[in-house]
């Protein structure tokens, strides 16, 4: 098992800085590896399971990156879409029932509860990835 933090996100509002987790574990029974995009909120004992995967490559040796979101919501009661990408991430975009775009590996887009988006990203090798499920 490796966990590594990907991302650093400063939350909107003055809400702090999150940490985006790639965590991936190999099983004693076999099967494949796990993968778990976990957020991190400032203070907060726990992390949130913001993505999970089986039998990917994503947060290996292989393959190092990974893209996941996340919604959140602040103090004030405003919700936000959040996502991050691990280094070497140039753009991110949101598409579905959120709409956004951004330069580099961080995307915060305000939003209502319950939306679902579709992640993409660029590499700054040229390919795409797409957000982890």
């Amino acid at each position: 098992m490796n966990a590594w933090e990907f991302a650093g996100q400063p939350l909107p509002e003055k809400g702090g800085e999150a940490a985006w987790v790639c965590t991936r574990a190999e099983t004693w029974r076999g099967g494949g590896a796990r993968v778990l995009a976990q957020f991190h909120t400032p203070g907060g004992r726990f992390g949130a399971v913001a993505a999970k995967a089986e039998d990917v490559p994503a947060c290996g040796d292989r393959e190092p990156r990974v893209l996941a979101g996340v919604l959140w919501k602040s103090e004030a009661g405003h919700w936000y879409l959040l996502a991050a990408g691990s280094p070497g991430t140039k753009s991110l975009r949101a598409t579905g029932g959120v709409e956004g775009s951004a330069k580099g590996p961080l995307l915060t887009v305000r939003t209502r509860n319950g939306v679902q988006a579709d992640l993409r990203g660029g590499l700054e090798d040229g390919r795409t990835i797409t957000g982890l499920r």
